[in-house]
């Protein structure tokens, strides 16, 4: 079912009261004809206009029904007059009040969409004839007040287009509240958490507050209902298992209802059925229950949950430890993604144009584990095709630095050195965390700045300069630091740094090595304080040639206001970088 906006009328239809026939109670419809089926006229409780009527009786026009004046909270005051005709066999809204005043169920529209009896002198018309019928009739008898252009939603068949009207039918519903509790449990006492925390809230609520389950389709596909009827004694029987002949009279004129169970009752099941269950199959010991189920938050109640409760029911163990939740990709213009709205974005048009991992970074790049939708923005998958092909750059750089390395143990005997293994070694703990609490796109933010912005704009700069350091050590220290970042890079772009991988060590698959560990004793916070009075000098002095029109690769006398020693203990780095001559 789909709802798609629709130009047409709002009624104004007069309801007179049963004690006073010349005073009547107004009101507001887009569905005139359904008016021969209310059994109530409803109002908001907090309505101060219709305040002394709530429990007076009104008379239905045509049909002369009495009917009462009753409150409910679902009563829009600011529609129409704010007084609603109430239709239980044909509104979900009002089917729920009426069960709720326990009100006469009229059912006045056939499955064929034509008036029942019940609707009178109108039976066997279709819906929009009676309408016209109806409104000419009210016209007559002076009860309709006025009409006027309205704009509305329309339920409609998502396949044909055809116009749903809502009716009473049998179903079969589960019930919910001895299934909730243990579902309700596991999550209060976290053995199994949900990322982020606050949606164990929306959780919790949802479960406690669970009506039965409707799960029963009338659909041509799916698993059909283990529900038979007997033709002869008129019973129903569930039975998981095929039956042959009635339990109640012995009779073998039995058929199995054509209904199937719910799309999400069947998925409900994955966790475990995907895996052979009922049978116990060696994949259902081996691998269920299993620790992680990443989804999006408009389905935790559809799927999430009912997987927790049908997993806890069925196998009494939990489906999955962790449940991460994670944000609502929207268009750039914050509409939620569709395929007949053609608001979409086809992720395969994303891949030919810039590449698998330029567009999974891409996605990972702009996502927030606290925030509850992004909108993606084809600009973040283009930049992260362009720093791939800076890391490429950076290897195939590093590769000719590292081919006759003798040994991979360094020394720290610069200060660039001491900088960028005390900078690789904080990043490897700062993007384990951040992984760790899920915080993807915090953690490819991090990875993606580190690597463009101080590894190759600083480091690999340095590690040019013939007259800094020892070549050798300094290569050793690249091998590093690279091999570090090719391995904290590939949850997010496994395909390109496998690649960059092979082509710097043949020895090993990069997807089976070790994740890297820092070492605390390698963060050195002076050195890196040190390192950024150099950065911030560097910049300095650059900006002040760009300002002066003097070519950055220029060298030129540069007189340093404030001596620092550390100025003078780096001057060579300062002159490589900087290409001046420093004057103190």
């Amino acid at each position: 079912m789909k709802y798609k906006k629709e130009k047409g009328k709002l009624w104004y239809i007069r309801y007179p009261l049963k004690d006073q026939p010349n005073k009547y109670v107004v009101v507001a419809t887009t569905r005139p004809e359904t008016m021969l089926g209310d059994t109530a006229v409803a109002v908001n409780p907090k309505d101060k206009r219709y305040k002394n009527l709530i429990g007076k009786k009104l008379i239905v026009p045509i049909v002369n029904r009495e009917v009462p004046i009753i409150s409910h909270y679902l009563v829009d005051p600011k529609f129409g007059t704010g007084a609603v005709k109430i239709t239980p066999a044909h509104d979900p809204n009002d089917w729920k009040i009426g069960k709720e005043y326990k009100l006469p169920v009229i059912n006045i529209i056939g499955p064929d969409a034509k008036m029942t009896k019940e609707a009178g002198e109108y039976a066997g018309l279709n819906t929009l004839e009676a309408r016209e019928r109806i409104i000419k009739k009210l016209k007559e008898i002076n009860l309709l007040e006025k009409e006027e252009d309205f704009l509305h939603q329309i339920p409609c068949c998502d396949r044909c287009g055809t116009v749903i009207e809502p009716q009473i039918s049998q179903q079969w519903f589960l019930k919910m509240k001895k299934l909730a509790q243990p579902a309700i449990k596991v999550v209060k006492r976290n053995k199994i958490k949900l990322i982020p925390e606050r949606y164990k809230k929306v959780y919790l609520n949802w479960l406690k507050n669970i009506e039965d389950w409707c799960i029963s389709r009338q659909l041509w596909w799916g698993h059909q209902m283990p529900v038979y009827y007997c033709q002869n004694c008129k019973k129903y029987i569930v039975n998981d298992k095929k039956i042959e002949k009635c339990p109640y009279c012995k009779n073998k004129n039995i058929k199995q209802i054509e209904d199937t169970l719910d799309t999400w009752f069947s998925s409900a099941l994955w966790p475990f059925a995907s895996l052979g269950w009922p049978k116990k199959t060696k994949d259902l010991k081996n691998y269920y229950p299993t620790n992680f189920l990443s989804t999006a938050p408009e389905i935790l109640y559809l799927w999430v949950a009912r997987m927790i409760f049908s997993s806890l029911e069925f196998t009494k163990k939990i489906p999955f430890e962790t449940v991460y939740l994670h944000s609502t990709v929207l268009n750039i213009k914050g509409k939620r993604m569709s395929k007949s709205l053609g608001t979409g974005v086809d992720p395969v048009i994303l891949i030919d144009k810039y590449g698998a991992d330029a567009t999974r970074l891409g996605i990972i790049y702009q996502l927030n584990r606290d925030q509850q939708a992004m909108k993606f923005d084809e600009r973040t998958v283009f930049a992260s095709r362009n720093f791939i092909n800076k890391l490429w750059n950076i290897c195939r750089f590093s590769k000719d630095k590292i081919k006759d390395l003798n040994g991979e143990k360094f020394k720290l005997l610069t200060l660039a050195d001491k900088w960028i293994v005390s900078r690789v070694n904080k990043l490897i703990y700062s993007i384990t965390k951040k992984i760790e609490n899920y915080q993807l796109g915090e953690a490819a933010r991090e990875i993606y700045d580190f690597t463009w912005h101080e590894f190759a704009d600083w480091y690999l700069e340095i590690s040019k300069f013939s007259n800094y350091g020892n070549p050798n050590n300094t290569s050793k220290i690249l091998n590093y630091s690279v091999k570090t970042i090719l391995k904290l890079l590939h949850p997010f772009i496994p395909f390109v740094t496998e690649t960059l991988w092979q082509n710097l060590n043949k020895k090993s698959l990069l997807m089976i090595e070790k994740w890297p560990k820092g070492n605390r004793l390698l963060i050195n916070k002076k050195e890196e304080e040190n390192f950024e009075k150099i950065k911030k000098l560097v910049t300095k002095i650059r900006n002040w040639k760009i300002n002066k029109k003097i070519p950055l690769k220029e060298i030129v006398e540069y007189k340093v206001e404030k001596k620092e020693k550390i100025f003078v203990n780096e001057k060579i780095l300062i002159e490589n970088l900087a290409k001046v001559k420093l004057l103190f």
